[in-house]
C-alpha cells in the first residue's frame, strides 16, 4: 500500500478497509482531497436522493444518482459503484422497493465513512 502525502496515515488505512481508493482521490483532487471527501459524505445529496425516491420522482432520482456516482468515482469511493449501478437499474424500472433496499445499503456505507472521518477530524 502506498501512503499518500497530505492525508493522515491512520485515516488512509481506515478508508482502505472501506474500499476507498485514496490514491485515486488524491490524483483527482490533490491536497483538498480530504475536505472534498468530507463535503460529499456529509452533504445533502444522500438525503435528496432518498426524498426523490420516496416521492417517485424518477427523473430527478436518476440525475442525482448520475451526479453522485461521478463524484464518488472522482473521490475514489469504489465502495459505492456497485450500489449506484443497482440504483440506476431499479430507478429505470421504477421499482421503488428494490431501490429503497439498495439505498439503505448506500446509507449504511455512508455512515461507516462518516464515523471514520469523525474519528480523524
Amino acid at each position: 500500500m502506498r501512503l499518500v502525502v497530505g492525508v493522515n496515515i491512520e485515516l488512509q488505512n481506515e478508508l482502505k478497509k472501506l474500499k476507498i481508493n485514496v490514491e485515486k482521490g488524491m490524483e483527482n483532487h490533490g491536497e483538498g482531497y480530504e475536505e472534498k471527501l468530507r463535503q460529499f459524505i456529509m452533504g445533502y445529496d444522500f438525503m435528496r436522493l432518498g426524498q426523490t425516491v420516496n416521492h417517485s420522482r424518477w427523473e430527478s432520482a436518476m440525475m442525482s444518482i448520475r451526479r453522485m456516482s461521478m463524484q464518488a468515482e472522482s473521490l475514489g469511493l469504489e465502495c459505492f459503484q456497485r450500489q449506484f449501478t443497482g440504483l440506476r437499474q431499479n430507478v429505470a424500472r421504477k421499482d421503488i422497493q428494490e431501490t429503497k433496499n439498495i439505498l439503505s445499503l448506500v446509507i449504511i456505507k455512508r455512515i461507516q465513512i462518516q464515523d471514520v472521518l469523525k474519528r480523524f477530524s
